[in-house]
């Protein structure tokens, strides 16, 4: 029998391609929220359009997807990706990579080959060319910076300043404005912070300096995405309300939380309006990836990430609206007020679209058609603008979960909650803090407190802030009952618990480049073990697992023990202590440690404290 050299060939380069997926698999987590799921998964985020082409970032799968009709191409990249953009002529893609010392590459797409990069700073974030394709723009996410590098060079310009954990950036067409969006509110510090919000920056992208910085409405966080109007008029930002001023006591018509978009006129430099995109009994949780789609840009496309669907919404009829609401009533804060809190105001204006698949985040738009990147089913899918149909396109990844998968995708999954009004995600941002106070039914009502991070927390018992909860899984469960207000299968929660278990800390940035401890940050150092801090931070995650009283109790809390923290990634939790009253470390152990109980830092000068902040920011 004749052997079929070719087929042996093909076998033999198949055999080649699994082990080095298999052997890709196995690479271990660095950090974030990227958890080591064990297989390999392509994670489709971002996607774009030219030519004729699609391109999409693959997060976990490290790689760009360069899509031509039949055609399929796949270009490793170096780690994890966290930003896509692509000349208009399809030639040339910039991908940013999501690590300490954040990268820039610029890849050629006809040989597939890296033909320049430059390091931008720690964990850079969605990037976005300039119109004229002459600079690139960087958010910095916890750097609160956003970098501008010349695409020809690839030299850092300059950079503009962010407010808390700079997400997403966009630039208008005319090259004069730069609409920078900041994920979460400021930490503000002071007793039961009521008004509280994330905030858009707006610079001038040619100096980069700040222009303007306008509030997002109260409770507004989780700041995802960023459009711009063809006319450069509006800036569209998609975010959460978080109704956190009220007890956690149900979830429907959007007690606990509400989801929408924030309208933004950058020639005035002030917010027009907060729409939401829900409906009256069915919430459209998370929203994620913003664009304008269809002739001049008539349509704004959502998706909406936790309930799996996008969400078309007629443009110009919803200015409409808005227009006459501020006719009819001269009270203009009034009118901010009601459109914010009205569940059918887009009743008629908009359409929700439901996917195959899930985890939407973003989206583009080609031939009047949506392109949407299903980051845990590992495919497309395709929308139809005339007539909604949707197909379900396959690029190769991987459609089987494991139980890690399912885990992050359940704790991003709007469907667990009642009416789908929010996941685990929206009080846990990116599965840390949200830096709001609310107010759950653990512990009675009336006694709000600041969300805790999930780093960790399966491995520092007991859970919660006051230690309610005997350990983590306790509270998973928990938090489906009484938060989500939904009863699910065990093992939904076991799933839950693999994820949340499986979660590293990303690399402090206060950390020097070679992930070293600075000067002052070594100085505090011996100040941390000398202030006694040491005694209930301690081990490896710096806690002792046990609840002290450290004299930070206030009314009805006084003289109460509170679980001793982990200090692991304290860095991207402010504000501090159980209700956020405190802005900074060097602002809890100056104005309220009156007693030493909270550590023996009375004493210390204010050289001290600042180095003891560095140390324990550096961790």
């Amino acid at each position: 029998m004749k052997i079929n050299k070719f087929l042996v060939f093909l076998l033999f380069f198949a055999t080649l391609f699994a082990f080095a997926q298999k052997k890709q698999a196995k690479a271990p987590v660095i950090y974030g929220d990227i958890p080591d799921y064990k297989e390999y998964y392509l994670s489709p985020d971002f996607v774009k359009s030219a030519k004729g082409k699609v391109f999409v970032s693959c997060r976990t799968g490290k790689a760009l997807l360069v899509i031509d009709g039949n055609k399929y191409k796949k270009i490793n990249l170096p780690n994890f990706t966290s930003g896509l953009d692509v000349t208009k002529n399809a030639k040339t893609a910039f991908v940013s990579l999501y690590q300490p010392n954040g990268k820039l590459l610029k890849v050629d797409v006809d040989s597939g080959k890296i033909i320049a990069e430059v390091e931008v700073g720690h964990m850079p974030r969605a990037i976005r060319l300039s119109h004229d394709e002459k600079f690139i723009y960087i958010p910095l996410q916890f750097k609160n910076k956003v970098v501008k590098v010349d695409t020809a060079t690839m030299k850092i310009l300059g950079e503009a300043n962010a407010i808390r954990d700079a997400f997403a950036v966009a630039p208008t067409k005319d090259g004069n404005w730069l609409v920078i969006v900041n994920q979460l509110p400021e930490a503000k510090g002071g007793l039961y912070e009521e008004n509280i919000a994330a905030a858009i920056n707006i610079a001038d992208a040619k100096t980069m300096k700040t222009i303007a910085t306008i509030n997002l409405p109260n409770g507004a966080i989780n700041a995802q995405d960023v459009a711009i109007s063809h006319s450069d008029r509006y800036a569209y930002i998609t975010h959460i309300v978080a109704r956190f001023n009220v007890p956690t006591t149900q979830v429907e018509r959007g007690w606990i939380n509400t989801n929408a978009i924030s309208i933004i006129d950058i020639h005035k430099k002030t917010l027009l309006a907060t729409v939401l995109i829900d409906d009256i009994e069915l919430g459209s949780a998370n929203p994620y990836g913003i664009i304008t789609a269809g002739k001049n840009g008539s349509k704004l496309v959502i998706a909406q990430s936790g309930t799996h669907e996008i969400c078309v919404i007629d443009r110009h009829k919803m200015h409409n609206k808005i227009g006459q609401a501020y006719k009819n009533e001269k009270n203009t804060n009034k009118v901010f007020e009601d459109i914010c809190n009205d569940l059918s105001f887009l009743s008629g204006i908009k359409t929700r679209v439901a996917l195959k698949g899930f985890g939407p985040r973003h989206l583009c738009e080609m031939n009047n058609k949506i392109i949407v990147g299903m980051y845990y089913s590992d495919v497309l899918n395709v929308v139809d603008l005339s007539n909604f149909n949707v197909k379900r396109v396959s690029i190769g990844g991987n459609e089987n979960l494991n139980e890690i998968r399912k885990g992050d995708l359940f704790y991003h999954d709007a469907s667990l909650c009642f009416q789908k009004w929010l996941s685990c995600i929206t009080c846990h941002t990116e599965v840390r803090s949200d830096a709001l106070n609310w107010d759950l039914l653990n512990d009675g009502i009336g006694n709000p407190k600041q969300s805790k991070s999930m780093l960790y927390a399966h491995f520092t018992p007991p859970s919660m802030i006051t230690g309610v909860r005997e350990h983590a899984k306790a509270a998973v469960r928990k938090g489906i009952r009484f938060i989500q207000f939904t009863r699910r299968p065990e093992k939904d929660s076991v799933a839950i618990d693999k994820y949340l278990s499986s979660l590293k800390p990303i690399p402090s940035p206060h950390l020097q480049k070679d992930g070293s401890l600075s000067e002052s940050a070594l100085a505090g150092e011996f100040v941390f073990q000398e202030a006694k801090c040491s005694v209930c931070h301690t081990g490896e995650y710096f806690t002792d697992m046990k609840k002290h009283d450290v004299g930070s109790g206030l009314d009805e809390y006084k003289g109460f023990k509170f679980d001793t923290p982990t200090l692991r990634e304290v860095w991207r939790t402010a504000p501090y202590l159980y209700d956020g009253r405190a802005k900074t470390i060097v602002d809890m152990l100056k104005h309220h440690n009156k007693d030493n109980k909270h550590g023996t830092t009375n004493k210390l000068s204010d050289k001290d404290l600042k180095d003891l902040q560095e140390y324990i920011l550096s961790l």
